[in-house]
């Protein structure tokens, strides 16, 4: 099989240089060696079994997402046809679909294959009825409790808000001073604005209105704010430090055994329950609460990666058939089951070899009810839209600001650059 490893640096001076099509090979994948594991590999070999008549070669790009982002902005300023395909973060589908940088893969991508990936996370890399990307894993925030500590208090786990809120009172009161009962990452930072995405929608709110138009400063996106202020001062059951957490702060803390709620990405599942962790066997994970009255609301706030199509390419067909390949059924389980990665495709959450695992699974229906943030629709915008939604909500958190005046002020500020 014909795979070769091209450094960064050298796709780099190709694309400046306007080389592409001097590669030798057919099609030319950028993807992390870590980002999505050993299976990269094995899907490329298994590609190469069933489309002989394909080479792939592989461009190992950075893990981290700035740096891979900046390689991938020069090529595609350069309309280099390459890399033909190309793994890209969950919210830069939104500004590279507004720039003409990704080729829509309806058309390309059968439509029974594009159908079948999650709609909640589609959502993402869907603008003007397009879709411009396919999802290849997924990831989340999640709510961890302390099982032991229910139990202790006969406790249920709490499915509303409302009832986080009396089960941490409960708690604190029987655990005494520095044992706290939630924590999260309401640092000034892009988890914070995915926080309130998640309580805003499970109040019936979200970033827009039903009709799409911008709306963050609706009656239930106050009320749910208003109820994160209220953690802090008014009921307190999350300590001040919270304002500077970031999801290890968090996750360091419940670790640690001072908190009985934890809601943050589903990458702590595993030092939590290492040999290590004071909560090993003594914690589990549930989708995100809801506010009494929308139980059906959705309030898993989504990150993970897509995998696109340059539009630029000069194998289009061939591109997407990759691309079919790495987001299909088997794969997916398969990478799901041996390198932990969480699958686009709802389906595969059901098949009995997830069994072995179990976390994923039970992290897949969490994902049945999943938003994405906006980035999608506000494109290039995005990162300013998040830089106002935490500056705002922070505002509001650090009571510099009424929750109203501080989601007014968003509002208008929001407005204005769109």
């Amino acid at each position: 099989m014909k795979m070769k490893l091209l450094g960064a640096g050298v796709l780099a001076a190709a694309l400046f240089a306007g080389m592409g099509t001097a590669l030798a090979a057919d099609l030319v994948l950028s993807i992390g060696s870590r980002g999505y594991g050993p299976t990269v590999e094995k899907n490329l070999a298994g590609f190469k079994q069933a489309n002989p008549d394909i080479n792939v070669d592989w461009n190992k790009v950075s893990d981290v997402p700035n740096d891979a982002r900046k390689l991938y902005v020069t090529g595609l300023t350069a309309k280099s046809p390459t890399p033909d395909v190309f793994a890209i973060d969950v919210i830069w589908a939104g500004e590279f679909a507004q720039r003409g940088w990704l080729q829509p893969i309806e058309g390309l991508v059968g439509a029974d294959v594009i159908k079948a990936y999650n709609p909640s996370f589609l959502e993402a890399a869907t603008l003007d009825g397009k879709i411009y990307a396919a999802p290849l894993y997924v990831d989340g925030i999640h709510l961890f409790y302390r099982t032991d500590l229910l139990e202790k208090y006969k406790l249920e786990v709490p499915k509303t808000w409302q009832e986080l809120t009396a089960a941490s009172k409960t708690i604190m009161a029987g655990e005494g001073p520095q044992f706290y009962g939630f924590v999260s990452m309401w640092g000034k930072i892009e988890g914070l604005f995915m926080n309130w995405l998640a309580f805003t929608n499970s109040n019936g709110g979200g970033f827009y209105d039903k009709d799409g138009k911008v709306a963050v400063n609706s009656p239930a996106n106050i009320e749910a704010t208003q109820a994160m202020v209220d953690m802090l001062y008014k009921d307190k059951i999350a300590p001040e430090s919270v304002l500077n957490m970031r999801p290890d702060d968090a996750r360091t803390l419940f670790q640690q055994g001072r908190a009985a709620f934890l809601m943050v990405q589903d990458f702590v599942y595993a030092p939590l329950a290492g040999d290590d962790s004071a909560v090993k066997g003594k914690f589990d994970f549930t989708r995100n609460p809801y506010f009494e009255g929308h139980p059906d609301a959705h309030s898993t706030t989504m990150g993970g990666w897509f995998l696109a199509i340059n539009p630029n390419s000069k194998n289009k067909e061939a591109a997407a058939k990759l691309v079919e390949y790495f987001t299909a059924y088997d794969q997916q389980l398969t990478a799901a089951v041996e390198e932990n990665r969480a699958p686009s495709l709802p389906a595969v959450y059901a098949d009995p070899k997830m069994a072995q695992a179990a976390v994923l699974t039970k992290l897949g229906k969490d994902f049945d009810v999943g938003v994405v943030r906006p980035s999608a629709t506000t494109g290039s915008l995005y990162p300013k839209v998040s830089e106002i939604m935490q500056t705002e909500v922070t505002s509001a958190l650090h009571r510099q600001k009424t929750v109203e005046q501080a989601l007014n002020d968003a509002q208008q500020q929001i407005e204005a650059l769109k």
